[in-house]
């Protein structure tokens, strides 16, 4: 384990920018491929009415999600292996990510649903199967990003300043 960790210390960056630009490449070219195989022009996608055929995004979706779980279950299971190691710090990550459950649930009821101006379209479309909790879902995930995104930036620039005078 202590190899492995070495391995990623030196080389981390660079197979993280190489695994990126493999999979830039392969949802390009399945983009392009995926098109001329079903058919239809990328420049005329914007044009047409009716999409439900269009399936050249499909691996950039689901590899998408495929990292998006892998990355959830590496995050918990690090953090249930740091609780194993060192359990004053693994518990201020779970302290952490209860707090960021907390904002979320909160900003979930206190979330409002808007049916009027440009959310119109959405609401009159059955097509969309927009419901209230989805929209409050919607609006609660947004709201929690930015106050996580604000709260990341002051803690940057605070711990930035006292470096700077230490």
């Amino acid at each position: 384990m202590n190899g492995l960790y070495k391995a990623l210390v030196k080389h981390g960056d660079a197979i993280a920018v190489g695994f990126s630009v493999l999979m830039v490449i392969l949802f390009a070219l399945s983009v392009y491929f995926g098109a001329k195989s079903g058919g239809y022009e990328l420049s005329s996608l914007t044009e047409r009415t009716d999409l439900k055929d269009v399936n050249c995004f499909n691996l950039g979706l689901w590899s998408m999600i495929f990292m998006g779980l892998i990355a959830v279950l590496l995050m918990l299971g690090g953090v249930i292996w740091d609780l194993f190691r060192n359990f004053k710090s693994g518990s201020k990550t779970i302290i952490g990510f209860g707090g960021m459950i907390l904002l979320f649930i909160i900003l979930f009821f206190t979330s409002s649903h808007d049916t009027n101006g440009r959310y119109a379209a959405y609401w009159s479309n059955p097509e969309f199967h927009l419901s209230q909790n989805i929209s409050k879902f919607i609006s609660a995930g947004l709201y929690t990003m930015g106050a996580m995104a604000l709260v990341s930036f002051v803690l940057i620039i605070v711990f930035e300043v006292k470096a700077l005078f230490k």
